[in-house]
Parts: structure tokens; sequence; C-alpha cells
């Protein structure tokens, strides 16, 4: 008998052996893991949000370590109970890995007294990876953490939440999750904390990537709290459920349910929808660490250490594909020495329009073969969606660079007047970076940027406003109408009637709330211009984050306007498109008779 029978002979004995214990076993293991999970989170939450003394530091690492092993001792019972323990190991391939860089990990600390990741921190000069072993266990701990949650990523579809409920409740609970954090004590530099209002609305600002703040985030806040704000922009421009979707592929159960749920959300068939949410992150990973490195780059001499240049590097570059417009600079871009800086302009504004074209364009646009054929031919691969929103970016950022060209004020070199006014044409349609001051700009520029912050990016992007789909739509109806024609054609395509009818609805829906949301700031902010109150709305719903500097002036009832126009406009428009997505049977099986009226 081969060695390979014999260990498959041993391993019946041991699955029968162990076969009526097996579903007590994992069964109290999955409760004791949510336990040890909340437990953790709790003291890692203690940890970071307050100062402790050494006696309570020691026991956090405790927690921590205990955690550590139990994960460890979890996943070796469920190897062991498994009745195909390979390929139970290959479908959890990346927490199987994590788990084997933890024994290393720790078999070369208690060998040589090294830490793997320690030793890398202290040979590149990154001070936060010199915080010692607690929080490099806290860091594997969140990773398995994560990959638990893979757990409710599988479950989705049994909260029998349709995909607009769940996306409103899962942005609620991370905006509430980002505003306790906000209020430790720790995430405030010096002494005291954010009140709930401040914390409440840079919460949501993040969560929303919006931009907009009452406080200066590079001064006001610490360290950690601006962590936190980079964590909630990440998730709040993928959003949580995609989040969710990720685990449970990492853990090996996205099924078909869990495609049919994703392809709802994701507003794609269930053939893309697994595809496209790990094309998704790939995609976000390798864009935000290229853009990363290039800042870095640029920023290096200007830093006093590389930790500081990889955490703004970094920052700005998840704040500038997330279109979020957070900045650790007090003045945003236009801050002495990057105002005058094009290659971090370029840099930036390339981040913004990958990330506000939308995943679904990324992916086709790079699955065609362009140089293997005719670039005439690999456009006519591209899908419809696709072919619009690349057009109308396209004509967008080109008109708008001209006309804002045209409006600004000239400082006396052509160049850097080209590129501020190219720049502005970009982060205006969703993204809130800027290099000159918004609040100098002539009445002309800012109605303009009204316009191209109401259009904003492209459909199933990390962009906001109408999207660019919505805009083309509403203007090819027009067009055709003026021109007596039935039906819109465009690439060789008959647009139906029902997409029409849904980008209207978008289109009105901005159109109204964004009027009352004016309406109600007029009524409370009798004292600021008109201009201003309009232009700080329509940002704030379109989530752009631009402002004309009245953001922290405003009034508890204004600003609570402003939170929910971030909200509504992040939310509210991809909650009715989700809605209007939707099959639904005609609920008569009868028609009238048209009707005529006057129009215009």
């Amino acid at each position: 008998m081969s060695f390979k029978q014999r260990f498959n002979a041993f391993r019946e004995r041991v699955n029968i052996l162990l076969y009526d214990s097996r579903d007590f076993v994992l069964g109290a293991l999955s409760r004791i893991s949510f336990l040890v999970a909340l437990s953790t989170i709790i003291s890692l939450v203690i940890f970071h949000g307050y100062e402790l003394n050494d006696a309570q530091n020691h026991i956090i690492g405790l927690i921590v370590r205990f955690s550590i092993g139990y994960y460890l001792l979890k996943f070796l019972i469920e190897v062991i109970y498994n009745f195909h323990p390979w390929a139970f190991v290959k479908a959890r391939k990346w927490e199987a890995i994590l788990m084997a860089f933890l024994v290393l990990d720790i078999l070369v600390i208690n060998i040589q007294g090294v830490e793997l990741l320690s030793f890398l921190g202290d040979a590149i000069g990154v001070s936060s990876f010199q915080s010692g072993f607690v929080l490099l266990l806290q860091f594997y701990v969140m990773i398995i953490v994560f990959l638990e949650f893979g757990k409710v990523g599988e479950r989705l579809p049994d909260f029998n939440l349709t995909p607009p409920a769940l996306l409103l409740i899962s942005f609620i609970l991370l905006i509430a999750l980002g505003t306790g954090l906000l209020m430790l004590p720790e995430m405030k530099a010096g002494s005291g904390s954010l009140d709930f209002v401040t914390a409440l609305f840079t919460s949501i600002s993040a969560s929303c990537v919006t931009g907009l703040s009452l406080i200066d985030i590079s001064t006001v806040l610490s360290f950690k709290g601006q962590m936190i704000v980079m964590i909630l922009m990440q998730l709040g421009g993928l959003n949580i459920i995609s989040f969710a979707a990720l685990f449970a592929i990492l853990r090996g159960g996205f099924g078909m349910r869990q495609q049919n749920f994703m392809s709802e959300n994701l507003g794609e068939s269930m053939l893309q929808s697994g595809k496209l949410v790990g094309s998704i992150f790939r995609l976000t990973l390798t864009i935000e660490l290229i853009g990363a490195i290039l800042l870095g780059i640029i920023w290096f001499p200007k830093f006093d250490s590389l930790g500081n240049t990889l955490f703004y590097s970094i920052f700005h570059s998840i704040s500038a594909f997330n279109n979020a417009g957070f900045s650790l600079f007090s003045d945003s871009l236009a801050t002495e020495g990057n105002a005058f800086l094009p290659a971090v302009h370029w840099v930036i504004a390339l981040l913004i329009i990958l990330g506000g074209i939308g995943f679904g364009t990324l992916s086709d646009v790079l699955s065609q073969p362009w140089r293997n054929q005719p670039l005439t031919r690999s456009w006519r691969g591209l899908r419809l969606g696709t072919k619009i929103g690349l057009t109308v970016a396209g004509i967008l950022l080109f008109t708008g660079g001209v006309i804002l060209s045209l409006t600004l004020g000239y400082n006396g070199d052509m160049g850097t007047h080209i590129s501020a006014s190219f720049f502005q044409s970009v982060t205006a349609r969703t993204a809130g970076f800027n290099t000159i001051d918004i609040g100098a700009m002539a009445m002309p520029a800012l109605l303009f940027m009204m316009f191209l912050m109401f259009v904003g990016g492209g459909s199933g992007s990390t962009a906001g406003g109408i999207k660019t789909s919505t805009f083309a739509l509403v203007f090819l109806s027009a067009y055709a109408t003026i021109r007596g024609k039935k039906d819109i054609n465009l690439y060789k395509n008959k647009i139906p009637w029902e997409l029409m009818n849904r980008a209207f609805a978008v289109f009105l829906f901005a159109i109204v709330f964004i009027f009352l949301g004016i309406f109600v700031l007029t009524i409370l902010e009798p004292d600021i211009a008109f201009l201003d109150l309009a232009f700080e709305q329509v940002s704030a719903f379109c989530t752009v984050g631009l402002s004309t500097g009245i953001t922290s002036e405003l009034s508890f009832g204004s600003q609570t306007v402003i939170m929910l126009s971030m909200l509504i406009g992040r939310v509210g428009t991809l909650t009715l498109a989700f809605a209007l997505s939707g099959n639904r049977p005609e609920s008569n099986s009868f028609s009238y008779p048209k009707g005529y009226m006057h129009v215009g």
C-alpha cells in the first residue's frame, strides 16, 4: 500500500471518529469566533482611542495574542474536521497564507528574536512599523476579523433586503462607526476630543467621498484620526457591500445567490458581477499604489522622513481615486509648494479621471486587444455604456478646461494658467481638490463649475453627480425632440424608452433636491451670498467637496442640510437607480387611450 493510500485510509478513520462531534464543534467555534472578534475589536478601539498606562497596554496585548492563538487553533480544527482538507485549504487560500505567515513569524521571533515586519520597518525608517509587536499582532488580527466578516458577505442574500435598502443601511452603519471612532480622544491632535456634530459631519463627508469639512483635518486630527478618514474614504468610495462580497470571495463563499445579489448592486449581469467584484479591487489597489509611488517620488524631497512621505502619498492617492477631495494640506493643493507643481496636479488629475469613469468602463477598456487590432475595431468592441461614458467625459474635460481658462483670472504665467484651468475642470467632476482659491473665482467660473459638478462622473464609479450617462440620455432626448425624431439612436443602437425614463427620474430627483436644499439654506443663512450657498449645496449633493469657504460658518441647521445632501447625494441617486433597474411586471393588463396636451 502506497503512502497516499495509507494517508487516505487514516483520514477516513479520523473522519468517521470525528463525525458525530463535527456539527457541535464547528458550531461552537463559529459562536466563539463572534465573541473573540467582538472583544478584540473593542480592545483595539480602546487601545487606539484612549491613552493607556503600561498595565492596560499589557492586558490589550494579551487579548490580541489570545485572539491570534484562537484563530490559528480554529483554522487547524476546521482543516481536521473537513472531509476534504486540501480542497478546504485551497478554497480558503488567503486565510491559509495568513496563518502560515503567522506561524513562520512566531517561529522566527522565538528562534532569532526578530519580528519580520518590525525588521522591515526599521530597515526603511517607517515609524508606524516600529510601535512594537502588539501593533503588528493587531494588524494580523484585523485581517483575520475581516476574513471572518466574509461570512456576512456569504449571507447577504439571506437578509431579505433589496439592494437599495442594504446599500442605505451599509452607509448609515459606516457613518455611525466613523463618527464614534472620530470622537475618541486619541483621534484629535492635542487635548480633548471632537464634538458629535463635527465628528458626524466629517464621517459623512468621508464616507460619502465628498471632502467638505468643518475643520482642517491636517491640524485638528491626529495621525490616527487621519487614518480613520482615509479608511472611511476607501470604504465609502467602493461601498461597503462590495467589501463584504470581496471577503466572501476570499473565503470561497461567493456562489450563485451572491452573484445574483451583486449583479443587482453593481448593475451588471450575473456572469460579470463575480468577475467585476474581483476586478474592482485589483484595479483599485493597482491604480492607488502607482499613484502613491508617483506622488512619493515628487514629494520625497519636501518631507523630513520616508514615513511621512509614504503616508501623505497614500492618503492623497486614495482620496483622489475615490474622488473624495480630502487633503492633508491646509489649503488643499493651493498651498505653497503644491500650487506650482504641475507634476502633482497631473498625477492627482489622472487618479480622479480613472476613479470617476467607472469600474465597468475601466474593465471593458482593458479587456480590448488594443495592440493586436486597429483602434477603430477596438472602439467598436466596447459596450454602449463605455462609449457614452468616455465620449461625454472627454467632451466635458476639454470644454471645461477651455471655458475655465477663459473665465479664471490670469496670473501672468500661461502654462500655469492652462494647467490650473484643466485641473479644475477635472476636479469639479466630484473630486474636490483645488489649486486656486475657489472663493476668489469670478461668477461665470463658479456657475460653470456648478454645471460640471452637477453632471459628475461615470456610472458605477466613485464619483457623484447625476452621472455622464444620465446627462447624455437627457441631452439626446431633448435633441431628438427638437429634431422631431421618434427614436433615439446612438452608435447603431436604439435607446429603449425604459432607460430614458430612468435617466429622467434621476435627473429630476437631483434637480428637485438641490433646489429644496438651496431654498432652505437661503432661509437659514440670510447673510451669506446666494451664489455661495448654491455652490455649497450643489457641491454637497454631487459629493464634490469644493467650497467658497463658507462651510465652517454655517449654522447647525445649515450643517444638517449639507449632511443630508451629502448622504442622499451619494446614496439616493444610486438607490433610485437600483430601484428603477429592477424588472417589475406591469400592474395593469390594459392600457388607457393616449392623451395629448400642449407642452412648452
